[in-house]
């Protein structure tokens, strides 16, 4: 008698084996890249820990709660089972810093676990990822960010500052930077003039412009900072503002129509002295917007501000004293995944005849358009961070950036990231 093999069981075998490939195959794909986003993450909040532990040194602060605190902002908190947060602090080696300067070291370390989807197949339930950042930081010094200039442009590409139209801008006080490594990272094109101390950008400078009036020689080829971790230190803490739009220190003006969460920004205002978190994206203002010692802190990360029309003006000065001593705006940065930068705000600048603007505007998310100011008397005296800074109209823009009444940054002599 024949018999006959048959091959029922072994396909099954082999559909097995083919599924378990699949897991792993579909494990690499999605627990795999789970994995990398983790250590993107996880890096950049090792990195933004380590510089506000050497900010805290700066300031005489406690380095290992600050490391710690920012690490948990950037939802990293050390609770020894899915995330682990180490802080060591360190003497700076002979010779790194200067001659009787006090210098740390501070290494951060994140070890973190996730839970894995299809690896289980596979018996791993879970994939761990370890990241290191240390920052040195030597002595202290107090005194305006990036380098006292007047305007500043964080965008890493394209035109950082761009001084296209008629306008003729006067910078008095400090120079221009372009954070840019384009070769038109500061550009200027028709009819406007330029008038500042110092041009300093990455990349290049492009002035096609009907006059350029700089005192000191074009700085090109500047260091770049790299992402927000390298420069995130050298803004104000942003306040707790819990979600809701408030002040402090004085009552609203107008009280009309203020409906108790957000500003409405309609009409003309007077806000007493305080801090004012502002929830809401007004878009265009009528009116005139008044304030002594004020700071507006925008919450919304797609706030768009333009003031519209005659006799429309913003006329504000920023506190003297306190946290925010010399901040006039502050608008909440705004950062993807992997710790870049976005470009997600609006502000026209429109300073008038009328205007007597001062304080920083720290706005580093946003792009600034800056109007016209050309009556003698009007006064813009402000350090204008922004991730673009351009013009608009056609008055002169006179900015008279005062140290003194700006933000005043405790930093480091010298802050290096080393890895």
């Amino acid at each position: 008698m024949k018999l006959r093999s048959h091959e029922k069981g072994q396909a099954l075998i082999l559909i097995a084996f083919a599924a378990i490939g699949l897991f792993a195959f579909a494990s690499l794909a999605i627990d795999g890249s789970m994995l990398l986003s983790d250590k993107r993450h996880a890096q950049n909040a090792a990195d933004t820990a380590a510089l506000a532990a050497a900010l805290a040194h700066a300031r005489g602060e406690d380095m290992n709660t600050a490391a710690t605190d920012r690490a948990t902002s950037n939802g990293y908190e050390d609770n020894g089972t899915t995330k682990d947060v180490t802080v060591t602090i360190a003497d700076a080696p002979s010779g790194v810093c200067p001659a009787n300067v006090e210098g740390k070291e501070i290494t951060v370390t994140i070890v973190s676990t996730i839970n894995t989807t299809f690896a289980r197949v596979i018996g791993r339930n879970q994939l761990t990822n370890t990241v290191t950042a240390t920052s040195r930081a030597c002595g202290t010094y107090t005194g305006p960010p990036f380098d006292g200039n007047a305007i500043v442009a964080l965008a890493p590409a394209g035109k950082g500052y761009d001084g296209t139209g008629t306008p003729n801008w006067i910078i008095e006080g400090g120079g221009i930077f372009s954070n840019s490594s384009d070769n038109n990272a500061a550009y200027c094109n028709g009819a406007a003039e330029i008038t500042a101390p110092s041009v300093t950008v990455v990349g290049g400078v492009d002035f096609n412009c009907h006059g350029v009036n700089i005192t000191e020689p074009i700085n090109e080829d500047a260091d770049q900072y790299t992402s927000y971790s390298s420069y995130s230190a050298l803004f104000p803490r942003e306040p707790a503002c819990n979600g809701t739009a408030y002040q402090s220190g004085g009552q609203w003006h107008p009280e009309a129509g203020m409906d108790g969460s957000t500003i409405a920004f309609s009409g003309d205002m007077d806000f007493a002295s305080g801090l004012y978190c502002v929830t809401n994206s007004p878009g265009p203002y009528h009116g005139a917007l008044t304030g002594t010692n004020v700071t507006f802190y925008i919450m919304s990360a797609n706030f768009s501000m333009t003031f519209n029309g005659a006799g429309n003006h913003f006329n504000a000065t920023a506190p003297t004293s306190g946290e925010y001593d010399g901040v006039l705006i502050y608008m909440a940065p705004q950062v993807d995944a992997n710790g870049n930068l976005l470009n997600t705000q609006q502000l026209d600048l429109r300073g008038n005849g009328d205007a007597d603007i001062v304080g920083s505007i720290i706005a580093p998310s946003a792009d600034v358009t800056m109007f016209g100011n050309s009556n003698s008397d009007a006064l813009i005296n402000s350090q204008i961070i922004a991730y673009h800074v351009d013009s608009g109209g056609n008055a002169d823009i006179h900015i008279q950036f005062q140290q003194d009444d700006n933000f005043q940054a405790t930093l480091p002599i010298s802050l290096t990231m080393l890895k």
